[in-house]
């Protein structure tokens, strides 16, 4: 995690002095809710836990921003085996770059906006229990959030934050008269929900 946020901060200086662009770079933290997730083998409980991360975001145009986005949740998922639920230490990640539009209030120390990302999730199982070899999973995923900006100063804000996270597993390849297409299925929906302060650099 400390990596990922000193990449972000050195990933925006260096952008900041290239493009000339209004750069924000924040961290956060929260709160991650979870369905149920859905296998093959049944129906498991990923636990509730709190949330962290970080984002780097470009401006693009005065209310239009282009952002990367880490976000880690440290949790248990409850496994039924030996006629038992055992619960296992996994984490859940997602890797995003997607699109922020800020909305134009008339008060620019309030900036209401809403976010979509797509990118790639891991799910890490940290533990091995009987046939249950600790391993990871990846999937592709999409994200969808809304939240304000509330700036402090020029250079500071609070970002608060609540976004649905989709991770979507892939069932195949159809083909017909009528057309192609691929089959997905959500194997879990994430809800979290943050707060957290960025800094502002550029313009």
């Amino acid at each position: 995690m400390k990596r990922i946020i000193f990449l972000l901060i050195v990933g925006g200086i260096i952008l900041t002095d290239t493009v000339g662009q209004s750069i924000e770079i924040g961290g956060f933290y929260g709160y991650n809710l979870n369905t149920r997730a859905r296998t093959y083998y049944g129906d498991y409980t990923l636990y509730n836990n709190p949330n962290y991360g970080g984002q780097l975001s470009v401006g693009m145009a005065p209310n239009t921003f282009v952002e990367l986005t880490y976000n880690r949740s440290d949790t248990q998922i409850r496994y039924y085996w030996n006629n038992a639920y055992e619960p296992l230490d996994m984490s859940s990640e997602y890797y995003h770059v997607g699109g922020l539009q800020q909305m134009d209030t008339g008060v620019d120390a309030l900036k209401p906006f809403g976010l979509f990302s797509v990118g790639a999730s891991r799910y890490n199982l940290q533990e091995t229990y009987g046939e249950v070899y600790a391993s990871d999973k990846w999937f592709m995923s999409i994200a969808l959030g809304l939240g304000a900006k509330i700036y402090l100063a020029d250079m500071l804000g609070i970002r608060l934050q609540a976004r649905m996270g989709l991770p979507m597993g892939f069932n195949g390849i159809w083909l017909g008269t009528g057309g192609a297409g691929a089959s997905f299925y959500v194997p879990v929906a994430q809800f979290d929900f943050s707060a957290g302060l960025f800094l502002k650099l550029g313009s």
